[in-house]
């Protein structure tokens, strides 16, 4: 699908400058024209306050504050609901749920390819997820699949049309 990346800001914040400048150049070669990039987050969190970037790329990994200590701090801002794709090499099955609580959009791991990239930036774009707003979480639905027609007592039901056995 052909998007206008050219009318989208994008800001990068992650420690490593080179992973910096490969991602940079992934999104010009896509047609995005403003590409913000910060090495920390501290100085990613003022370039988010004074931009309002479109979309976030950030590193679990960052100077001064960790990655989701960033996306909690964007999660309770006044402008919560900018997408974050959270690029790392650090992939365990417990950090992509400990990244997902903390409010992430999407997830990419490290090293990377062009095409997941550019995969994860169309999801956000055609698929954008409704926000949650909970005592304790603030981010997108996490759910992929919509099923409103399961309420009450089906709620939890298989898609075989079995009830699931309640312990």
């Amino acid at each position: 699908m052909a998007y206008k990346f050219s009318e989208v800001t994008v800001l990068i914040v992650d420690s490593q400058p080179a992973i910096v400048e490969l991602v940079r150049d992934v999104l010009r070669m896509l047609g995005v024209q403003q590409v913000l990039t910060c090495t920390n987050g501290a100085s990613g969190l003022r370039a988010f306050e004074e931009y309002s970037p479109d979309i976030m790329i950030i590193d679990w990994d960052l100077d001064n504050i960790d990655g989701l200590s960033f996306t909690k701090a964007v999660r309770g801002s006044n402008n919560p609901y900018t997408p974050i794709i959270f690029m790392t090499a650090l992939s365990s099955a417990k950090r992509v749920v400990a990244a997902r609580d903390s409010g992430i959009t999407e997830f990419l791991k490290k090293p990377f390819t062009v095409e997941a990239l550019c995969q994860r930036i169309e999801t956000i774009i055609e698929k954008p997820r409704p926000f949650v707003r909970a005592a304790e979480f603030i981010g997108p639905d996490r759910r992929r699949k919509r099923t409103d027609d399961l309420k009450g007592p089906d709620r939890r039901s298989s898609t075989s049309g079995k009830k699931s056995r309640k312990k």
